[in-house]
């Protein structure tokens, strides 16, 4: 059986909370700001995703990118990680991060200019999906190029350009401000009892 659950977050932006068998699915919809068409060579599936032609950037490979070059991912899920335990991911496995410098309460992104081009931000349209999270954790913060960047605990979440495999962490740590994102926000930590 499916239940569905609207549940509003930063006025127009709402989520609707699917439970089913599998887990907890949760899908944006009525989304503030949405990807527009590129010029660029990026071309539309018939299932409205974002496709890069062939040879293109690999930085690319994440479809559509708003001015800022945040990207909007299928989905946000939960995932493992060996030594860090629950963490955040996009729908291709890539590990999601959040910065110290920017804000949970309220949330704010501080990571502007030259810090966009290693750390993107990943954005909230209507067919994202976010997959095993606690609806009550996630939210969405505008940006100033008028995209939604997805919360977690309040924290805005990047995808590291660097880490080039899904489930790598190689952005943990980086500056001593940028951690791997656990599913309430925090910043993910080994599980009690393992390792140093």
């Amino acid at each position: 059986m499916k239940a569905l659950i609207p549940r509003t977050l930063l006025g127009s932006l709402a989520l609707a909370v699917t439970l089913a068998a599998t887990g907890c699915t949760t899908t944006v919809t009525d989304p503030v700001a949405l990807p527009q068409p590129d010029t660029g060579g990026t071309q539309l599936s018939e299932t409205g995703a974002a496709q890069q032609p062939e040879g293109g950037d690999p930085k690319n490979d994440l479809g559509q990118r708003s001015p800022d070059g945040g990207y909007w991912p299928a989905s946000v899920q939960l995932g493992e990680n060996p030594e860090l335990g629950p963490i955040v991911l996009d729908g291709q496995g890539f590990t999601l991060y959040r910065f110290d410098r920017d804000s949970s309460s309220p949330s704010r992104s501080n990571c502007t200019e030259g810090c966009l081009l290693e750390w993107l931000p990943v954005l909230a349209n209507e067919k994202i999906k976010f997959d095993n999270l606690d609806p009550a954790k996630l939210g969405a913060v505008a940006r100033a190029d008028g995209s939604q960047q997805v919360t977690v605990g309040g924290w805005p979440v990047y995808r590291f350009a660097n880490d080039k495999v899904p489930g790598q962490i190689s952005g943990q740590g980086a500056d001593g401000l940028w951690f791997v994102v656990a599913p309430d926000g925090a910043k993910a930590a080994a599980p009690a009892g393992q390792g140093s």
